[in-house]
């Protein structure tokens, strides 16, 4: 751009005004400049490497159909699976293995009389070598592997195997667990259980769950020289253990 002031520089003001009024030579000039040719080269560069890409994307273009066809068997062969197998887990859950058997044997007895028809078809000459090999080593196989399933099955049954079933009975009894208040011992006397504390109601003072000793003292009487002060126990009384018990003292018992 330099050069192109420096040479518009030595122009006077009639052949600057002349050369406005050429249009062609004005044009000349312009592409005859440094910047132009490198636009022009970068240009013919952007255009070569899109035509190449373009290229080698049409190439990709059948393979590309290709695994778009391959795609959309393999999705509708995932959904007859899918559906299959729900079909299959509702028939598993309200079916049991007697009626499968029966079921899986039906199957078997099916598949193996196509297969001898199939046979006959071949030796009395109504089916070609080609197709009798591609449908008969499939069928056999399918044959093969329903007899199999149905050997085990047998012996599931014969075992007396059976089917899951929901947890939610096993849930629920699991759930009652008993709330006794308290429990006995094997004499028939009540064992000591520490109770769940109440809650007080707020501004109250909490009141103790034992009887204040204190009150159960009563004071001696005015004028009754050596009087025992009776009282009441605020506990039971310990049964009377004989010395081949074996049971530990319980909490909360005066042994006497």
């Amino acid at each position: 751009m330099s050069t192109f002031d420096s040479r518009f520089h030595s122009y006077t003001s009639t052949e600057l005004n002349e050369l406005l009024d050429d249009d062609n030579k004005l044009y000349q000039m312009i592409c005859e400049m440094d910047e132009m040719s490198e636009m022009q080269q970068n240009k013919e560069l952007t255009i070569a490497s899109n035509r190449s890409l373009a290229e080698q994307n049409l190439s990709l273009q059948p393979d590309l159909d290709h695994q778009k066809v391959h795609l959309t068997k393999l999705y509708c062969s995932l959904q007859e699976l899918h559906e299959s197998y729900q079909l299959r887990k509702s028939t598993m859950g309200s079916s049991s293995l007697d009626t499968l058997l029966a079921l899986l044997q039906t199957e078997g007895a099916k598949i193996e009389e196509e297969t001898e028809n199939m046979a006959d078809s071949f030796l009395d000459g109504s089916l070609t070598l080609d197709s009798f090999i591609d449908d008969y080593q499939s069928k056999r196989k399918l044959a093969h592997l329903r007899r199999v399933k149905i050997d085990k099955l047998r012996e599931m049954v014969l075992k007396g195997v059976q089917l899951p079933q929901s947890s939610s009975n096993e849930h629920s009894q699991a759930q009652e667990t008993p709330n006794t208040p308290f429990q006995r011992l094997a004499n028939g006397s009540p064992a000591h259980v520490r109770s769940t504390p109440t809650s007080q109601p707020s501004g109250q003072p909490q009141l103790s769950s034992y009887p204040d000793a204190r009150s159960s003292y009563m004071p001696q009487s005015a004028g009754v020289p050596n009087t025992v002060p009776s009282y009441s126990c605020p506990y039971p009384q310990a049964l009377a253990q004989g010395p081949g018990a074996g049971l530990p003292p319980q909490a909360g018992f005066i042994i006497q």
